[in-house]
């Protein structure tokens, strides 16, 4: 937890550091692009109970869309909408809907990276019993993302979840944070 801190001020500094853009004398205004991404969807399924804790490693995909609003030169908001969907465990599958509101920033070398909170929507599982899911889960995100050409990009971005996936009563619960790695296109 001291950590997060530490890594949110020092994106801050590269990001004033790095991403100063040379005045020309011409003024461009970045307007307002709408983006599609997919990729490949890593959960990671923290299992306490009573007697032991341990780790569920599965993979997925996701797919969604966003908007990205700029607020100045190097700075931009990005709202996004993401279906997620990946194993649960051995025999089924959960769905996941996505909201990440992503505070982005540009590197140099056309890098940028983005920080922000996320709410995960339970949209459904295979057959596993529901009843002590919990159906909104808040987290946050981080990560960076690279252009290819002007209009594609790769990305990558963990996402920690805060609140519980299920919780079944003291000292019994699932935790699920996941890793997005993907492509994107922006027109």
């Amino acid at each position: 937890m001291k950590r997060i801190p530490l890594i949110v001020a020092t994106l801050f500094l590269v990001t004033n550091l790095f991403a100063q853009k040379e005045n020309t004398g011409t003024s461009t205004k970045a307007k307002t692009t709408f983006g599609i991404k997919a990729g490949y969807n890593a959960a990671q399924i923290k299992i306490v109970n009573e007697t032991s804790d341990f780790v569920r490693k599965e993979s997925g995909f996701y797919a969604g869309a966003f908007v990205n609003i700029p607020t100045s030169d190097i700075f931009s908001v990005q709202p996004e909408i993401i279906y997620s969907s990946s194993g649960y465990d051995a025999n089924n599958n959960i769905s996941l809907l996505y909201l990440p509101i992503s505070l982005r920033f540009e590197l140099a070398n056309d890098f940028t990276g983005f920080i922000g909170p996320e709410a995960q929507f339970l949209i459904g599982t295979d057959d596993v019993e529901t009843q002590y899911f919990n159906d909104v889960m808040f987290g946050f995100h981080f990560g960076a993302a690279y252009k290819i050409t002007e209009n594609i990009f790769v990305e990558a971005r963990p996402y920690f979840a805060i609140t519980k996936l299920l919780d079944n009563g003291p000292g019994n619960y699932r935790r699920l944070n996941t890793f997005h790695i993907g492509l994107g296109y922006q027109f």
